[in-house]
């Protein structure tokens, strides 16, 4: 982004500062969070930086365990903003804090509560949430807490989780926990109860699974809270609260044009034949639903190609649903994956991008995205909340997220995990109670609302077809139908497996730069490109100084203005489409309120 040539901390800069070298190796993960979260419009630095002409900068661990205290000190009394992660204790005075006594200086896998009486967490959607890893405990100081460390959900304590703190004309935000890493250990649990790890088979139902890797790291209570996400809203909170007065970031929402969530249905092949696929499309037609199959060898051997294509026509997916045994070996797993995309490959002339295993077989801890990756297969869905959990947001999140290796690289494939699967609901299997259809239907009806108004994710349930088609022991038919309606009722659009990864990496290929705000005329102008071609970009615009957007266009042409009520933060959006590496500018007009008649 242009420096605006302001005096320091007045500028239009978002700085993302992460550390060039070993330690901290989940740093570069807050370029993940970013990017999930929609700020496009952040500079990343691995070294040194002059922070002065940044009016926000964000300061991983690892980047403030090599910088110079005297450095932000500077920064800030200047007048700059900042975000530090997990700060050194020895920079406690300069955020407002006191110092950690002798014991019981660190947290570890403890909880914070939000300080919902703090005007920048107003309609927050979430209090209490787990920090897996170590925070400091620092003794209540100056500080504002905007969250509060806590040893069990809801039983704070003084000591601050997230705090605010004046330093001179700017501001800090510390986060007194490692937010990357905390982020990683929900996406994707413990490397030591990876299969090929110390522990495999950690929670000893007999199968390799994602829930080996969680083993102990959920809290039962919390299971319908996409705690991830909400982290992360924390960040956003905070950014929005640091730039409220000086400069608007615009922001990238998840969802085309405007929706408030998505519904990504799917279902595995196991025993389903022609006529199940057919009902089950069928019957998403009347909903303008989309459905994504995942095959076994049966259904491979067993379909026409002709009639697979004319079911992608209409918008339908189709990927791999492979298996070997219970506990494969990461090399056996790599080797049936490759057969199983071969001989899929061959069969309907086309390489699939999703997969779910069937059984929900996760062999390793990073081996099985990277191998999945490497084949073509960028988006997984095998998270999910099976053995005592029985529903809910597996990973933490409601939102695709990448993996990361034990290196520190982000790996090319999402974890879009599924909160509720129709026989793992109605059995027992995963060691609680069956539901019934009517208790099934109730629980998801309440998890969906919550996810398009409280959370803003994505709703995934699984349904087999074979279920649909009636052929199975589980009634699934009216259950499946009413998650449809409920959708459409919210204004959530449906979406296949390979229209939603084609949506995300398009939103993640933009890049808002050259941003200027002029705040004696209330003008924000930026420019926006993306990578890839993009229809439905929906543009977040926040409130700033007051002002409220009016008008905005992009190369001229008018944009009708919307507000919307995403996350209780007075946003304003636009929408647009925009073509590969075609820069568009994008220009906003900001007024009082007062002279817009109020709220938009």
């Amino acid at each position: 982004m242009a420096n605006s040539g302001r005096a320091p901390g007045t500028g239009t800069h978002c700085l993302l500062l992460t550390p060039p070298g070993e330690g901290h190796v989940y740093d570069r993960y807050l370029v993940e969070i970013l990017l999930t979260e929609g700020y496009n419009c952040f500079e990343q630095r691995v070294g040194g930086a002059d922070l002065t002409a940044c009016s926000l900068v964000i300061i991983s661990a690892g980047a403030a365990a090599r910088l110079s205290k005297a450095t932000v000190a500077d920064y800030l009394r200047g007048g700059g903003h900042a975000i530090i992660i997990r700060p050194p204790v020895a920079w406690c005075d300069l955020f407002g804090l006191s110092a950690p006594g002798e014991t019981y200086a660190l947290a570890k896998d403890a909880y914070l509560r939000v300080n919902a009486d703090h005007p920048w967490l107003a309609g927050f959607p979430a209090l209490d949430l787990q920090v897996p890893g170590e925070a400091d405990v620092y003794r209540p100081g100056a500080a504002e807490a905007l969250a509060f460390l806590a040893g069990q959900p809801g039983q704070a304590i003084p000591s601050p989780a997230v705090a605010l703190h004046r330093v001179g004309e700017g501001a800090a935000v510390v986060f007194t926990y490692d937010l990357a890493d905390c982020l990683v250990q929900f996406h994707q649990g413990r490397p030591e109860n990876a299969s090929n790890g110390p522990d495999p088979d950690a929670n000893r139902d007999g199968k390799f699974t994602p829930d080996d890797l969680l083993e102990g790291r959920r809290d039962f209570g919390l299971r319908h809270v996409p705690q991830a996400d909400v982290h992360q809203d924390l960040l956003v909170r905070a950014i929005r609260g640091l730039t409220a007065d000086r400069v608007p970031l615009p922001r990238l929402w998840h969802f085309p044009r405007g929706a408030p969530a998505a519904l990504f249905v799917n279902g595995d092949g196991d025993g389903m034949i022609w006529e199940d696929l057919q009902w089950t499309v069928e019957t998403c037609a009347r909903y303008d639903a989309k459905f994504t199959f995942y095959l076994m060898d049966e259904q491979i051997g067993a379909f026409a190609a002709g009639d697979l294509a004319a079911m992608r026509e209409r918008g339908h997916a189709f990927g791999p649903h492979p298996w070997v045994s219970l506990k494969p070996s990461v090399e056996e797993w790599r080797g049936e994956v490759k057969r199983i995309m071969a001989s899929f490959e061959a069969k309907f002339g086309f390489r699939p991008q999703s997969v779910r295993s069937h059984s929900c077989i996760f062999p390793g801890w990073d081996e099985t995205p990277s191998l999945y990756a490497d084949c073509g297969l960028r988006l997984d869905t095998t998270f999910i909340s099976g053995y005592r959990f029985q529903s809910g947001y597996a990973n933490g999140s409601a939102l695709p997220v990448r993996f990361m290796s034990r290196s520190g690289e982000v790996i090319d494939c999402y974890e879009q995990c599924t909160i509720h699967g129709d026989d793992v609901m109605a059995s027992t299997k995963t060691l609680l109670p069956a539901q019934n259809e009517d208790e099934c239907i109730e629980l998801s009806l309440q998890v969906l609302h919550e996810c398009a108004t409280a959370y803003h994710g994505v709703y995934h349930p699984y349904f087999h077809p074979v279920y649909l088609g009636e052929r199975g022991a589980i009634p699934t038919r009216r259950w499946f139908v009413r998650v449809l309606q409920a959708a459409q009722r919210h204004g959530m659009p449906s979406v296949s497996a390979d229209e939603w990864l084609a949506f995300n990496d398009a939103r993640r290929s933009v890049v808002m730069r050259d941003l200027i705000w002029r705040p004696e005329t209330g003008e924000l102008s930026l420019k926006v490109e993306s990578g890839l071609p993009v229809r439905g970009l929906t543009v977040l615009l926040p409130p700033c100084e007051g002002r409220v957007p009016a008008s905005a266009a992009l190369d001229g042409e008018p944009l009708p203005v919307t507000s919307v009520p995403f996350e209780a933060l007075g946003w304003s959006a636009v929408q647009c489409d925009l073509e590969a590496a075609v820069p568009g500018a994008l220009s906003v007009v900001y007024g009082r309120r007062d002279s817009l008649g109020g709220e938009q």
